[in-house]
């Protein structure tokens, strides 16, 4: 398996289309559509990818490792994501962040349960 066909295997794994993969890279559909199939990949668009989506570089090189870096470290996922949201414009997602950290710690344990709820639901 080459680089191109590992770029096709990340971006149906994190579920998005050529066009909305494209951008998070800031690249375009047209150039990043070279990309997987099999036109060379620029270090920079390597490192954009990684960083990211959080893929492993030594798996997007050589195919050798996990597709995406452990994330068993939680400040450091936290730190990544918060980073992530705030490059955003989702103003929902930030407000409500917020609002969780000013809970008092019984709101916070309600709010817990409810999300683990929510999920057992799907």
């Amino acid at each position: 398996m080459d680089i191109a066909q590992r770029l096709v295997l990340i971006r149906e794994a994190v579920g998005l289309s050529q066009k909305n993969f494209a951008a998070k890279i800031g690249r375009s559909q047209s150039t990043y559509c070279e990309y997987e199939k099999g036109k060379n990949v620029p270090e920079r668009t390597i490192a954009d990818i990684c960083r990211e989506f959080y893929v492993n570089e030594d798996w997007l090189r050589t195919g050798e490792g996990d597709m995406f870096k452990s994330k068993n470290n939680t400040n450091e996922e936290l730190a990544f994501q918060i980073g992530k949201l705030l490059k955003t414009n989702d103003e929902f997602t930030k407000n409500l962040f917020l609002e969780y950290l000013k809970l008092p710690p019984e709101m916070k344990t309600l709010f817990e349960d409810f999300v683990h709820n929510l999920a057992k639901s799907k």
